[in-house]
């Protein structure tokens, strides 16, 4: 009997979700189970279920490496766009975490900062640099958060250090434009604002409706830097 050619099989994280969903039928208490459902869940972008799997296996199971499923609950809550739950959870992973890994602590600040809790993305940031000072993308957001608390002259000097480490880091060079606009300094932001549409030509429409650049307008190399 002739027995027909196979098909490469490829991963299915449907397959996998009810190949999970099966085995803890058989073993209900087999609570790592939880973890690999949760993740195959994720992966589907069924965070609700993937939450409640692992919250499930926190409460169910003492688990080593805590934080990592913290950041994992963070991290699907952040995909949800709760971002109050997800900012929640990452603290809660920084506490468990045995390290403090610079990543973790840019999640925290980025959602403390998404929340306008410039406090606490201030200090998440400032710790950030020292741990990996260069880290461009670490200054960036710092530059940012010193900004929208007031503080422009340490707003300024962050973005350039992002810069320096980061030459073709449009964004910042964008948000320095931005800035010295705002601060009357015409030249400095035409200056940034000509190397970051350099860098990406697409920022042209946006800086078009910049409002912070309404004090270049009447400029002539402003007009021609957007066309």
């Amino acid at each position: 009997m002739t027995i027909g050619r196979l098909e490469k099989w490829t991963h299915d994280h449907e397959s996998e979700i009810k190949y999970f969903k099966r085995l803890l039928r058989r073993s209900p208490k087999n609570y790592s189970l939880l973890n690999f459902l949760a993740n195959a869940l994720y992966k589907k972008a069924e965070y609700e279920e993937a939450i409640y799997c692992w919250k499930r296996l926190l409460r169910k199971q003492a688990v080593k490496d805590i934080h990592r499923i913290l950041s994992k609950i963070a991290l699907a809550y952040e995909s949800l766009g709760e971002i109050e739950f997800a900012f929640y959870y990452y603290g809660e992973a920084l506490k468990e975490a045995p390290k403090t890994p610079s990543s973790l602590i840019g999640k925290y600040g980025q959602m403390a900062y998404l929340l306008e809790n410039y406090d606490d993305a201030l200090a998440a940031f400032k710790e950030m640099v020292e741990i990996d000072p260069d880290n461009d993308v670490a200054w960036h957001n710092l530059g940012l958060t010193y900004y929208n608390k007031g503080f422009i002259a340490e707003a300024i000097d962050c973005l350039k250090i992002a810069v320096s480490l980061n030459e073709k880091a449009s964004d910042s060079l964008y948000v320095l434009a931005t800035i010295y606009a705002e601060e009357y300094q015409s030249d400095n932001a035409l200056e940034a604002l000509e190397h970051a549409l350099t860098l990406d030509p697409s920022l042209r429409e946006q800086a078009s409706k910049e409002e912070s650049f309404s004090t270049l307008t009447n400029l002539a190399l402003f007009q021609y830097l957007i066309l």
